[in-house]
Order: C-alpha cells, then sequence, then structure tokens
C-alpha cells in the first residue's frame, strides 16, 4: 500500500474534496496513483498517459478529456404552446424553469408551439435537470442572452420585470441572483438605425437590442467557479412578474422573445475504454 492508498483509506482525501465543497467523481479532479516522473516520461515521447484514478482497490484506468464549451437553456416568452400569435403580449406572473428539459424533450415545455422537440438552438443538457454520469462542469461566467431579433423595448420589459435563481439538490442550496439585468449576455446584435431614418434631424430608432454590450468581455465572470458533478440536480429559475415595477404598468411584448440562460466554462467528460 503506497502513501496514496493509505491517505485515501483513512478518508482524509475525501475530507479535503468535501470541505472544498467538491467531488471527485465528474469534475475532472482527482487523486492519482500514477508518479508524475512515469506522466511527464509518456507526455515527453507523445504517448498518452494511462492515468489510473484512486476509487479503492481494483480502480480501472481512466482518461478525462476537458473541453471549453457552453451549457445553455432557452425559453420563449410569452409561453404560449397553442399557437404562434402574440396577442397582447402578456407575461404570466410565476416561475419560469431552464435546464430542466434536455435534448429530444417536447417544445411545449419551454413555451414553444412549433417546436416539437428540443434541439441544439435551445439547448445542449443530454438529459433534464442533471448531468450525466461521467461528466462534469466548472463554470466561470454566466449570462442571459435574448434571441437576436428581439426589439428594444420588448428586452427592456423582461429585464425590468425577471428575476434569477440558482437551485441544487431540490432546493437544498439556493442562490437569489437578482434581476436579469444584473447579469449581461455578452452576445446579441449591435444597436443599428432603422433604413428609413436617413435624415440628420430625424431621432435615431434602435431597432434590436441585447442585455449589455455584445461583447464577450461584458459577462459576468465568478471568481468562484459553479462545479457540477456527475448526477448533480440543479435548475436556474426566471421569476417574472406581470407589470413593471416602475409604473405598475402590464408587460405587452410586441413579438415573442427567447431568453436564454448560459454558463462558460470547462467540460470535463470521461474517454470511454
Amino acid at each position: 500500500m503506497n502513501a496514496i492508498q493509505e491517505a485515501a483509506k483513512g478518508g482524509l482525501i475525501q475530507r479535503f474534496f468535501r470541505q472544498w465543497g467538491l467531488s471527485n467523481p465528474g469534475t475532472g479532479l482527482s487523486v492519482l496513483e500514477n508518479p508524475t516522473e512515469e506522466i511527464d516520461h509518456d507526455l515527453a515521447r507523445g504517448k498518452r498517459p494511462k492515468l489510473f484514478r484512486l476509487f479503492g482497490a481494483g480502480a480501472q484506468p481512466r482518461e478525462i478529456r476537458r473541453e471549453e464549451n457552453y451549457l445553455y437553456s432557452t425559453r420563449r416568452f410569452p409561453s404560449n404552446t397553442a399557437n404562434n400569435t402574440i396577442g397582447a403580449g402578456a407575461v404570466v406572473a410565476g416561475d419560469y424553469d431552464f435546464f430542466g428539459n434536455g435534448q429530444g424533450d417536447s417544445g411545449n415545455s419551454m413555451g414553444y408551439f412549433s417546436i416539437t422537440n428540443l434541439s441544439y438552438l435551445q439547448t445542449n443538457m443530454e438529459k433534464g435537470g442533471k448531468i450525466p454520469r461521467g461528466k462534469g462542469y466548472k463554470l466561470f461566467e454566466l449570462g442571459v442572452s435574448f434571441n437576436a431579433q428581439a426589439l428594444g423595448a420588448d428586452v427592456s420589459q423582461l429585464l425590468d420585470t425577471m428575476n434569477l435563481k440558482f437551485d441544487m439538490g431540490g432546493g437544498n442550496f439556493t442562490i437569489q441572483h437578482g434581476p436579469l439585468l444584473l447579469w449581461p449576455g455578452g452576445v446579441g446584435v449591435s444597436g443599428y438605425a432603422s433604413a428609413a431614418t436617413t435624415v440628420a434631424a430625424t431621432t435615431i430608432n434602435v431597432e434590436r437590442a441585447s442585455n449589455g454590450s455584445p461583447f464577450l468581455g461584458a459577462a459576468r465572470r465568478l471568481k468562484d467557479p459553479r462545479i457540477l458533478a456527475a448526477n448533480d440536480t440543479f435548475k436556474y429559475t426566471i421569476t417574472a412578474v406581470a407589470s413593471t415595477p416602475r409604473t405598475n404598468v402590464a408587460v405587452a411584448l410586441s413579438d415573442f422573445v427567447e431568453v436564454r440562460i448560459w454558463l462558460f466554462g470547462y467540460h470535463y467528460d470521461a474517454i470511454k475504454q
């Protein structure tokens, strides 16, 4: 039994992970039995080293791939699963969950009428509400963006009437993130004038808008990353009110708006042997 195995047997390694709010499966974090010199030797010769992760006696060699990528979920407002008629454009007050549905789930679950099943245009969640086995995320950025054709007046109404919340473990851990406008999207179409406004004295009308500057550097970066390990259950929830707080005027969208919550960082994936 080597020193690492002795530490694991005594529970020291697991206590270390728990102290930092981590769990080694799925996050790409693990204690390796391989000597550093052995790994360096293989890498220097262009070989792919076999990493022996310590999960007790008989642990099998596993390799973890790490890529930078998004994790995102999209919902349409107002939620209308009967047709594509905007009507008065009212948004029903209440809670709207994100990340609770995955690839192939019904489009109705996220407020769509014409979309039968969710695709990668709406989400890249494999399974709604849960991180699959063998995968994990370490996410450093969080943003809320809108579809590129969303109009400024509609975006403004939603930013003023929606609040963001994070939930993990079915209510065991929640964070109230506050109004959506505190979490700029960092993407979108930069505002531009209508083609009809050609006279210099005419007020310029912005036809398209985004949540903050359409620049990735404008998105909020988390100093402490959001860790999502294999089998973790989580969701983000947008709580909407029906009227603007400042004037108590009912929300009236002129067209449907897609709201996308996204996180960016490291995606860990266990390579099948």
